[in-house]
């Protein structure tokens, strides 16, 4: 999955503190963004026609739903979407008292490009003009997405030692000491198995912890 970020002056986030209702664009059509991508009109609308759910977020973190998107739709701007917060979610609470202070600044949509759906510009970037939108989140931080994958893979690196890697997992993923050290015994398992079956339902572990904690590509 991919992300986009929006700051705010762009997405037009908006929000009642009447009925904890959020409204704003997800996404601009006909911008250039920071890695060369523009999205084309249209791109939204075979995945809203769809009627899968589009989710709500907190930076991406898919356990972490202040509330739901109840419409979304595309006009002459953009990804025009409109929801609510859930009234008394501590998250909630905590994302409404943000939104007044200025320190969530806009919103990001997490994506897959399907087949087909993306153009390779000359000088780089893409025209996109098909996206399954899988979710949108709030974020404090609209920046480039890619710099956040790239220095993860740059710790990840530079691990020397089981003390770095599980540290590395405690403060990438905030898995516990216990969670660390279990994914840590995998890794073993698969470094010195000799059974392809075995490394097979090793790495079937490994995958579904990463799932569960959103780090899935860091292995591949």
């Amino acid at each position: 999955m991919e992300t986009k970020h929006n700051p705010i002056e762009i997405c037009e986030l908006k929000f009642s503190d009447d009925d904890w209702k959020v409204t704003g664009y997800a996404s601009v059509f006909n911008s250039v963004d920071m890695v060369g991508d523009t999205i084309i009109p249209g791109a939204f609308q075979k995945s809203l026609e769809s009627g899968n759910e589009v989710r709500m977020h907190m930076e991406h973190l898919r356990w972490i739903t202040p509330g739901r998107w109840d419409a979304a739709h595309e006009d002459d701007k953009g990804l025009y979407i409109e929801g609510h917060l859930t009234r008394d979610h501590s998250v909630a609470k905590d994302l409404r008292a943000s939104m007044r202070h200025g320190t969530v600044r806009g919103l990001s949509i997490g994506y897959v490009i399907p087949p087909k759906g993306s153009k390779d510009k000359k000088g780089g970037g893409r025209d996109i003009s098909a996206i399954d939108l899988v979710e949108v989140s709030f974020t404090a931080t609209p920046a480039e997405p890619k710099a956040t994958i790239e220095s993860f893979k740059s710790e990840l690196d530079s691990i020397q030692d089981i003390r770095e890697f599980e540290s590395f997992l405690r403060e990438v993923g905030n898995f516990s000491k216990s969670m660390a050290n279990a994914t840590i015994g995998k890794f073993k398992t698969l470094v010195q198995s000799e059974s392809v079956t075995e490394r097979a339902k090793v790495m079937q572990e490994l995958k579904s912890i990463m799932d569960q904690y959103d780090l899935r590509h860091l292995i591949k």
